[in-house]
């Protein structure tokens, strides 16, 4: 009988000791974020827990509309082809969504975000007339790096007899709010262009409603390339455009690669529109150098090319 005594109270003892052992290991995996296991039959082990992703807040109406202002007015205060605070081969996927998002609520269409590239087209309303833009930034996978941006704005309103909008090219409002992308500031901040080319028409305008007069400002070296679109006027034997208020495109791409600059402005829409453009020394009485210190500055003055340049476009 005492034998078996012996026995219960050892055999209660030993699942005492083993309760509390698995008790205490439980403990350590509750409270512990990494566990190491050193047991000689299977090999160290650690578990480690992923972090926890910060979601990207956006702003408020009223904030996001100041936030857009304040970035059409000065660009972030960054020269091109810096946009937004966003540069080529400086920011990641993740930096160029932090930046953008947050102007989300103004979007005319819902953020985009395939993994590649990062679209959005918030804008500001101003009584009848919409600054509208859009911005894309496409980034290198391999390299996780911001490899090009493609921007836009322009100023126009809605039609109320139909579907649908039209430009506006004469807005002070417009052109002042845009001010940092408009032709004075792109020219005093990235200095001389490298090239510049025209395009127009001899005749009425055959595209649907867009001005009809295009200027391009080329600066290869800088990874810049600015689009300008006007409206065309024609006076006498000379067809007009005068752009102090113009709709913008840009495509920029990494700075001091020249070679790779006209590559890679073949992969966007340029190839389609380029077919119709001169270089403005054959089609107007200006120089570069002359149309640099032309524009630069606040000017009421127009480009004129001759009508005979430019062969009415088959209807």
């Amino acid at each position: 009988m005492k034998k078996q005594k012996h026995l219960l109270v050892f055999s209660y003892l030993l699942v005492l000791f083993i309760v509390s052992s698995c008790g205490q290991d439980v403990n350590k995996i509750v409270t512990q974020p990494t566990i190491t296991s050193t047991n000689t039959i299977f090999p160290t082990q650690t578990i480690t827990l992923a972090p926890l992703l910060t979601p990207i807040p956006t702003l408020s109406l009223n904030d996001a509309n100041m936030r857009l202002l304040q970035l059409l007015e000065t660009n972030d205060n960054c020269k091109l082809p810096c946009l937004w605070g966003i540069s080529p081969l400086e920011n990641s996927f993740q930096e160029s969504k932090d930046i953008l998002f947050p102007l989300n609520i103004l979007s005319a269409s819902p953020f985009f975000e395939p993994p590649n590239p990062i679209s959005i087209h918030p804008r500001y309303v101003n009584g009848g007339l919409e600054i509208y833009t859009g911005i894309s930034v496409y980034t290198n996978p391999e390299k996780d790096v911001v490899s090009r941006i493609w921007f836009y704005v322009e100023a126009r309103k809605s039609l109320t007899t139909e579907s649908g909008y039209e430009y506006i090219y004469d807005s002070t409002f417009y052109s002042q709010t845009a001010s940092a992308y408009m032709l004075p500031h792109v020219l005093s901040k990235q200095g001389i262009p490298e090239s510049v080319l025209i395009s127009t028409s001899g005749g009425p305008l055959t595209r649907g409603g867009t001005g009809g007069f295009e200027i391009v400002l080329l600066y290869p070296s800088q990874g810049v390339f600015v689009h300008y679109e006007t409206q065309m006027h024609i006076i006498g034997k000379n067809v007009q455009g005068c752009p102090q208020s113009p709709l913008v495109w840009m495509e920029l791409f990494p700075p001091e690669n020249t070679e790779n600059f006209f590559v890679e402005l073949e992969k966007t829409k340029w190839p389609y529109f380029k077919e119709g453009f001169k270089s403005l020394e054959e089609t107007t009485s200006m120089s570069i150098e002359e149309f640099y210190d032309s524009f630069s500055g606040p000017t009421e003055e127009c480009i004129e090319t001759p009508k005979e340049l430019w062969p009415i476009p088959e209807p």
